[in-house]
């Protein structure tokens, strides 16, 4: 992921303009009925295993119901939002996956249509919490936690919390790895879920700087998750702050070696919202129904092992242990992040500097 920021990608939105090129339409020029009466709608992926994970468990089901066609857009929350801020009136994508501080960024602009059960009934299996924290204009379809990853081979006895992680680190019993400022959600997974773990929150994010200045003679950093894989295979580091999911995407691909546990505390929630421009291609709909239909998240979490959000899902006997319940995850303030997120990022570079 990028840091990014709101005058990102409106900037980027300039740069796009009003003609935008995807699935083989010019979108920009084409007006919204003959758009509506095409049978066919443009959706959002990630790149790499994302991609295939969408197509296999959204786009061929919604092929196969409707018989009309979902094209794939690859790319990035910003770039998204963007494309569709430059041309409301006819946006060239009908889908979007979104970061939730994006989404509701999307929400507050008035871009996006509110989700309601009668246009999706697998809404209903939602829990109101996740469709809440996006303002009702979207709802939390996939997440990861923020948690602690460690080497078995050099930690027999890991931290079962982010207090005690900070005293065994501080102490040099570790060396550990955390995620630097260039990587888009440390904001989120490391301050404010240190900073909540350790006493603090949105309004006092001291405690973890604290934290970061007791660590730092045995604190490295990542920037991107697969340095953090190089650092505890290579033995630079012992353990460290890192997601659920790709973790067990390094298990799965031989690093048996490796393990994860959720804090004590509940690390933090990083979801994956979908949302429904305005003026979209009504048939979007249906698209966003097989999103949250049980069977085909069930199916995208085993690809992905990350964890899904409709309550009817039942995960199978080796994803079953590797998912955090969202509910035992701590769930961040969003917005009120949002607020002040600029404000640490400014800190962080004045005190820790990487």
């Amino acid at each position: 992921m990028t840091n990014l920021t709101r005058r990102t990608f409106l900037g980027a939105g300039t740069a796009l303009g009003t003609s935008f090129v995807t699935g083989g339409l010019i979108t920009g020029g084409l007006s919204r009925t003959a758009y509506a009466q095409s049978a066919e709608i443009t959706v959002t992926a990630f790149g790499g295993v994302w991609e295939k994970a969408v197509r296999d468990c959204f786009v061929a089901p919604f092929e196969a119901k409707t018989h009309d066609k979902a094209n794939v857009s690859l790319g990035d929350p910003a770039q998204w939002l963007a494309q569709v801020e430059a041309n409301p009136a006819r946006p060239p994508l009908d889908v979007l996956i979104m970061t939730p501080d994006l989404a509701l960024s999307a929400a507050k602009a008035g871009l996006v249509d509110d989700f309601t059960v009668d246009k999706l009934p697998n809404l209903a299996k939602i829990p109101k919490e996740l469709t809440d924290s996006v303002m009702g204009k979207g709802t939390i379809f996939d997440y990861g936690v923020g948690g602690i990853t460690y080497n078995k081979k050099t930690v027999s006895n890991p931290p079962k919390s982010f207090a005690e992680f900070v005293d065994r680190v501080s102490s040099g019993e570790f060396v550990a790895s955390v995620p630097s400022i260039s990587y888009a959600v440390t904001p989120i997974m490391l301050i404010w879920a240190m900073a909540k773990a350790l006493g603090g929150g949105v309004d006092n994010v001291d405690p973890f700087f604290k934290a970061m200045a007791k660590m730092k003679d045995n604190l490295v950093f990542w920037g991107s998750p697969n340095d953090f894989f190089n650092q505890l295979s290579s033995g630079e580091a012992d353990l460290g702050v890192y997601f659920d999911g790709r973790t067990w995407n390094h298990y799965d691909s031989g690093a048996t070696w490796i393990d994860f546990l959720n804090p004590e505390e509940g690390g933090a929630l990083n979801g994956v919202a979908v949302q429904k421009p305005k003026n979209a291609n009504p048939a979007a709909w249906a698209y966003l129904n097989e999103i949250l239909d049980a069977g085909n998240q069930a199916k995208f979490a085993e690809i992905l092992n990350y964890g899904v959000t409709n309550t009817d899902v039942v995960y199978s006997d080796k994803l079953k242990p590797r998912v955090t319940p969202w509910q035992k995850t701590s769930f961040p303030p969003y917005e009120q992040i949002a607020k002040v997120r600029n404000e640490w990022v400014d800190r962080w570079n004045r005190e820790i500097g990487r």
